[in-house]
């Protein structure tokens, strides 16, 4: 038993020798550290005070003025290092070397820019192998390229165009052309009468031989250029009522010119128009009309 306190006893003042060792030691390292900030701190300061002292920026004046070329008519100022290599005087034959260089560079020089300068004019100046010359005028690296606003309406409506309207114009093109406007003088029920019994004989042959299941169907897709149709129903009031012979459809109106000599263009949009033929009487919804133009017969 006294041996294990013993041993006991040795291990407890060991470990507390190593703990005193190890704190004097930590002292150690921050009085290190706390002297080594100070010199730093001490040695910023006489950087700046250095710099902010009179005296030496006399000194650093005075020594520039030491290496400065001597004016005309004032005797150079003795150094200490006037005896250095920096300091001596060129040969005769340099200077003249050097003289002559000079002289033929800045005779040269015009020439290389104006050769430059109509290699230019006469290439072109290339930027990303495309040729940027437009109208004599060299286009550099300050290339701006033209906004859509600058282009002119006429060069905008040709990009436009698309391969359909070569064939076929817009409602637009129509409208500025005026195909759809009908002359005062051709306002009149007696021109378009006669078209009347040509709608008639054109039914005739249409529902010649046809059975009662395909009757409806046929009149509904039947050409109505030439029939008497009269405006049921319309969204603008002053065209219900509207009666004449029907001389031309789009796919959002019928052209109806009236007894009274009147051309109207009543919309198919919330209208119901009626037209008979022989016995029949149909009635037809404008709603449902703007499919009729793509299935009516071509005409060739």
């Amino acid at each position: 038993m006294s041996d294990k306190k013993a041993s006991q006893d040795l291990r407890k003042h060991a470990l507390e020798a190593l703990e005193r060792r190890c704190a004097a030691a930590k002292v150690e390292l921050l009085q290190q550290q706390k002297i080594s900030s100070t010199e730093k701190s001490k040695k910023e300061v006489k950087g700046k005070s250095s710099l902010n002292d009179p005296t030496s920026v006399v000194s650093r004046n005075q020594y520039n003025s030491s290496i400065t070329l001597p004016s005309e008519g004032k005797p150079p100022n003795k150094d200490v290092n006037e005896s250095d290599p920096i300091y001596f005087t060129l040969s005769a034959a340099v200077n003249e070397k050097l003289m002559a260089s000079s002289m033929d560079v800045s005779k040269n020089r015009g020439r290389v820019v104006d050769k430059i300068c109509h290699e230019l004019k006469n290439s072109g100046y290339m930027k990303r192998s495309k040729e940027l010359k437009v109208d004599a005028s060299i286009l550099l690296d300050n290339f701006v390229p033209k906004r859509a606003g600058m282009i002119g309406s006429r060069m905008r409506d040709l990009r436009s165009i698309s391969k359909r309207s070569k064939r076929h114009m817009s409602m637009k093109q129509h409208k500025k052309c005026g195909t759809f406007d009908l002359p005062s003088d051709c306002h009149k029920y007696e021109i378009f009468w006669p078209m009347h019994d040509m709608w008639k004989s054109y039914m005739k042959q249409r529902l010649h031989n046809v059975g009662p299941d395909a009757l409806a169907r046929n009149l509904l897709i039947a050409d109505l250029h030439g029939a008497m149709i009269r405006v049921v129903e319309c969204k603008i009031p002053a065209f219900t009522g509207t009666s004449g012979v029907m001389i031309r459809e789009t796919a959002e109106t019928f052209g109806i010119v009236t007894k009274d000599d009147k051309f109207r263009v009543v919309p198919k949009k919330s209208s119901v128009f009626i037209f008979q033929w022989d016995c029949w009487k149909v009635t037809l919804l404008g709603d449902k009309l703007s499919s009729r133009i793509p299935s009516l017969p071509s005409s060739n």
